[in-house]
Protein backbone atom coordinates (compact mmCIF):
# COMPACT_ATOMS: atom_id res chain seq x y z
CA UNK A 1 0.00 0.00 0.00
CA UNK A 2 2.85 2.39 0.74
CA UNK A 3 4.08 2.23 -2.85
CA UNK A 4 0.66 3.17 -4.18
CA UNK A 5 0.20 6.07 -1.76
CA UNK A 6 3.69 7.44 -2.29
CA UNK A 7 3.34 7.63 -6.06
CA UNK A 8 2.59 10.96 -7.74
CA UNK A 9 -1.08 11.71 -8.23
CA UNK A 10 -0.79 11.62 -12.04
CA UNK A 11 0.64 8.06 -11.90
CA UNK A 12 -1.90 6.55 -9.53
CA UNK A 13 -4.23 5.55 -12.33
CA UNK A 14 -1.58 3.91 -14.50
CA UNK A 15 -1.70 0.16 -15.14
CA UNK A 16 1.61 -0.37 -13.32
CA UNK A 17 0.36 1.42 -10.21
CA UNK A 18 -2.93 -0.49 -10.33
CA UNK A 19 -0.99 -3.74 -10.59
CA UNK A 20 1.17 -2.76 -7.62
CA UNK A 21 -1.91 -1.93 -5.57
CA UNK A 22 -3.63 -5.23 -6.39
CA UNK A 23 -0.43 -7.15 -5.66
CA UNK A 24 0.00 -5.42 -2.31
CA UNK A 25 -3.64 -6.10 -1.43
CA UNK A 26 -3.36 -9.79 -2.34
CA UNK A 27 -0.17 -10.10 -0.27
CA UNK A 28 -1.96 -8.48 2.68
CA UNK A 29 -4.91 -10.86 2.33
CA UNK A 30 -2.60 -13.87 2.06
CA UNK A 31 -0.68 -12.84 5.18
CA UNK A 32 -3.94 -12.25 7.08
CA UNK A 33 -5.28 -15.67 6.07
CA UNK A 34 -2.03 -17.39 7.02
CA UNK A 35 -1.99 -15.64 10.40
CA UNK A 36 -5.61 -16.61 11.06
CA UNK A 37 -4.97 -20.25 10.16
CA UNK A 38 -1.89 -20.30 12.39
CA UNK A 39 -3.84 -18.78 15.30
CA UNK A 40 -6.76 -21.22 15.02
CA UNK A 41 -4.58 -24.28 14.45
CA UNK A 42 -2.18 -23.41 17.25
CA UNK A 43 -5.00 -22.61 19.66
CA UNK A 44 -6.84 -25.90 19.13
CA UNK A 45 -3.56 -27.82 19.01
CA UNK A 46 -2.59 -26.43 22.42
CA UNK A 47 -6.07 -27.23 23.74
CA UNK A 48 -5.73 -30.83 22.52
CA UNK A 49 -2.31 -31.12 24.18
CA UNK A 50 -3.75 -29.74 27.42
CA UNK A 51 -6.40 -32.46 27.44
CA UNK A 52 -3.90 -35.21 26.58
CA UNK A 53 -1.06 -34.29 28.96
CA UNK A 54 -2.56 -31.77 31.35
CA UNK A 55 -0.11 -29.09 30.16
CA UNK A 56 0.70 -27.30 26.92
CA UNK A 57 3.06 -24.78 25.36
CA UNK A 58 3.53 -22.82 22.15
CA UNK A 59 5.58 -25.73 20.82
CA UNK A 60 2.37 -27.79 20.71
CA UNK A 61 0.68 -25.02 18.75
CA UNK A 62 3.52 -24.79 16.25
CA UNK A 63 3.57 -28.57 15.85
CA UNK A 64 -0.18 -28.60 15.20
CA UNK A 65 0.25 -25.87 12.60
CA UNK A 66 2.92 -27.83 10.75
CA UNK A 67 0.81 -30.99 10.72
CA UNK A 68 -2.76 -29.73 10.40
CA UNK A 69 -2.62 -26.34 8.65
CA UNK A 70 -3.66 -27.86 5.31
CA UNK A 71 -6.68 -29.57 6.81
CA UNK A 72 -7.70 -26.38 8.61
CA UNK A 73 -7.43 -24.40 5.37
CA UNK A 74 -9.64 -26.89 3.54
CA UNK A 75 -12.08 -26.86 6.47
CA UNK A 76 -12.26 -23.05 6.31
CA UNK A 77 -13.05 -23.23 2.59
CA UNK A 78 -15.76 -25.78 3.29
CA UNK A 79 -17.17 -23.65 6.12
CA UNK A 80 -17.34 -20.69 3.76
CA UNK A 81 -19.43 -22.76 1.37
CA UNK A 82 -21.69 -23.96 4.19
CA UNK A 83 -22.15 -20.36 5.34
CA UNK A 84 -23.19 -19.33 1.81
CA UNK A 85 -25.79 -22.10 1.77
CA UNK A 86 -27.06 -20.98 5.20
CA UNK A 87 -27.44 -17.41 3.94
CA UNK A 88 -29.32 -18.59 0.83
CA UNK A 89 -31.68 -20.64 3.02
CA UNK A 90 -32.14 -17.85 5.59
CA UNK A 91 -35.46 -16.53 4.25
CA UNK A 92 -37.03 -19.91 3.33
CA UNK A 93 -36.18 -21.26 6.80
CA UNK A 94 -37.08 -18.05 8.66
CA UNK A 95 -33.38 -17.58 9.61
CA UNK A 96 -33.21 -20.98 11.29
CA UNK A 97 -30.34 -21.89 9.00
CA UNK A 98 -28.26 -19.00 10.34
CA UNK A 99 -28.98 -20.05 13.92
CA UNK A 100 -28.08 -23.66 13.15
CA UNK A 101 -24.81 -22.76 11.41
CA UNK A 102 -22.64 -22.20 14.52
CA UNK A 103 -24.23 -25.20 16.24
CA UNK A 104 -23.64 -27.77 13.49
CA UNK A 105 -20.11 -26.53 12.76
CA UNK A 106 -18.91 -26.25 16.35
CA UNK A 107 -16.76 -29.41 16.17
CA UNK A 108 -15.08 -28.71 12.81
CA UNK A 109 -11.85 -27.26 14.18
CA UNK A 110 -11.46 -29.86 16.95
CA UNK A 111 -12.02 -32.62 14.39
CA UNK A 112 -9.51 -31.11 11.94
CA UNK A 113 -6.81 -30.47 14.56
CA UNK A 114 -7.34 -32.79 17.53
CA UNK A 115 -9.10 -35.53 15.61
CA UNK A 116 -6.73 -35.58 12.64
CA UNK A 117 -9.59 -35.46 10.16
CA UNK A 118 -9.39 -33.96 6.70
CA UNK A 119 -11.03 -30.60 6.05
CA UNK A 120 -14.31 -31.78 4.52
CA UNK A 121 -14.28 -34.91 6.68
CA UNK A 122 -14.17 -32.68 9.77
CA UNK A 123 -17.26 -30.81 8.60
CA UNK A 124 -19.14 -34.05 8.07
CA UNK A 125 -18.11 -35.39 11.46
CA UNK A 126 -19.26 -32.19 13.15
CA UNK A 127 -22.69 -32.52 11.57
CA UNK A 128 -22.91 -36.19 12.60
CA UNK A 129 -21.90 -35.49 16.20
CA UNK A 130 -24.44 -32.68 16.57
CA UNK A 131 -27.21 -34.83 15.12
CA UNK A 132 -26.38 -37.70 17.46
CA UNK A 133 -25.75 -35.58 20.57
CA UNK A 134 -28.02 -32.68 19.78
CA UNK A 135 -29.09 -31.62 23.28
CA UNK A 136 -25.60 -31.62 24.90
CA UNK A 137 -24.20 -29.78 21.89
CA UNK A 138 -27.02 -27.22 21.97
CA UNK A 139 -26.51 -26.56 25.69
CA UNK A 140 -22.74 -26.17 25.25
CA UNK A 141 -23.20 -23.84 22.29
CA UNK A 142 -25.72 -21.64 24.11
CA UNK A 143 -23.56 -21.45 27.25
CA UNK A 144 -20.41 -20.55 25.32
CA UNK A 145 -22.10 -17.89 23.22
CA UNK A 146 -23.84 -16.56 26.33
CA UNK A 147 -20.46 -16.07 27.98
CA UNK A 148 -19.20 -14.29 24.86
CA UNK A 149 -22.25 -12.01 24.87
CA UNK A 150 -21.74 -11.23 28.54
CA UNK A 151 -18.13 -10.21 27.88
CA UNK A 152 -19.28 -7.86 25.11
CA UNK A 153 -21.74 -6.25 27.54
CA UNK A 154 -18.93 -5.62 30.02
CA UNK A 155 -17.17 -3.53 27.40
CA UNK A 156 -20.36 -1.77 26.26
CA UNK A 157 -21.61 -0.65 29.68
CA UNK A 158 -18.81 1.91 30.35
CA UNK A 159 -19.04 3.24 26.79
CA UNK A 160 -22.72 4.22 27.02
CA UNK A 161 -22.25 7.05 29.61
CA UNK A 162 -19.24 8.27 27.63
CA UNK A 163 -21.27 8.51 24.43
CA UNK A 164 -24.17 10.22 26.18
CA UNK A 165 -21.86 12.82 27.70
CA UNK A 166 -20.58 13.77 24.24
CA UNK A 167 -24.02 14.26 22.70
CA UNK A 168 -25.30 17.87 22.52
CA UNK A 169 -28.14 18.80 24.81
CA UNK A 170 -31.41 20.51 23.85
CA UNK A 171 -30.80 23.68 21.90
CA UNK A 172 -27.12 22.93 21.25
CA UNK A 173 -25.44 21.74 18.08
CA UNK A 174 -21.85 21.16 19.19
CA UNK A 175 -20.52 18.06 20.86
CA UNK A 176 -19.34 18.18 24.47
CA UNK A 177 -15.96 17.21 25.83
CA UNK A 178 -16.58 14.19 28.09
CA UNK A 179 -15.34 14.24 31.69
CA UNK A 180 -11.95 12.69 32.32
CA UNK A 181 -13.51 10.15 34.70
CA UNK A 182 -15.77 8.79 31.94
CA UNK A 183 -12.87 8.62 29.48
CA UNK A 184 -10.80 6.66 31.99
CA UNK A 185 -13.77 4.41 32.79
CA UNK A 186 -14.39 3.73 29.10
CA UNK A 187 -10.71 2.96 28.50
CA UNK A 188 -10.59 0.58 31.45
CA UNK A 189 -13.73 -1.15 30.22
CA UNK A 190 -12.16 -1.56 26.79
CA UNK A 191 -8.96 -3.03 28.24
CA UNK A 192 -10.90 -5.38 30.50
CA UNK A 193 -12.97 -6.53 27.53
CA UNK A 194 -9.83 -7.31 25.50
CA UNK A 195 -8.30 -9.31 28.37
CA UNK A 196 -11.53 -11.23 28.97
CA UNK A 197 -11.95 -11.90 25.23
CA UNK A 198 -8.45 -13.37 24.99
CA UNK A 199 -9.08 -15.52 28.05
CA UNK A 200 -12.45 -16.61 26.65
CA UNK A 201 -10.87 -17.61 23.34
CA UNK A 202 -8.58 -20.05 25.10
CA UNK A 203 -11.41 -21.30 27.31
CA UNK A 204 -13.61 -21.79 24.23
CA UNK A 205 -10.96 -23.92 22.51
CA UNK A 206 -10.40 -26.06 25.62
CA UNK A 207 -14.14 -26.53 26.18
CA UNK A 208 -14.92 -27.44 22.55
CA UNK A 209 -11.97 -29.83 22.26
CA UNK A 210 -12.96 -31.48 25.53
CA UNK A 211 -16.55 -31.82 24.36
CA UNK A 212 -15.38 -33.27 21.05
CA UNK A 213 -13.13 -35.83 22.75
CA UNK A 214 -15.97 -36.85 25.06
CA UNK A 215 -18.48 -37.36 22.26
CA UNK A 216 -16.08 -39.16 19.93
CA UNK A 217 -15.20 -41.59 22.71
CA UNK A 218 -18.83 -42.68 23.02
CA UNK A 219 -19.53 -46.19 21.68
CA UNK A 220 -21.16 -46.26 18.26
CA UNK A 221 -24.84 -46.93 17.98
CA UNK A 222 -25.68 -50.61 17.55
CA UNK A 223 -26.50 -51.56 14.00
CA UNK A 224 -30.17 -52.19 13.46
CA UNK A 225 -31.01 -55.83 12.78
CA UNK A 226 -33.15 -56.25 9.68
CA UNK A 227 -36.41 -58.12 10.25
CA UNK A 228 -36.47 -61.79 9.39
CA UNK A 229 -37.99 -62.53 5.99
CA UNK A 230 -41.57 -63.68 6.05
CA UNK A 231 -42.08 -67.32 5.23
CA UNK A 232 -45.43 -68.77 4.58
CA UNK A 233 -46.46 -71.68 6.79
CA UNK A 234 -46.18 -75.14 5.23
CA UNK A 235 -49.25 -76.37 3.45
CA UNK A 236 -51.34 -78.91 5.28
CA UNK A 237 -51.06 -82.45 4.02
Amino acid sequence: FGVALAAPSNDRGSPAMLTSFITAYLVFVAVAIAASIWAYTAMFGMAAAAWERGTTSFADGNAAFRLRAGAVLVACIGLFGVAIVAVILALPTLFVSLLALPLFTMYVMPAAVAGGRGGFEAIGESFRLVRRFFLPSLIACVVLYGISYGISLIGAIPIVPLELSVMPTTGQTTLHVPPISLIVLGGLGYIVTIVLSLAYTGFYAIAIVGMYRLLVAQPPLPASTPPAPFTSPPAAA
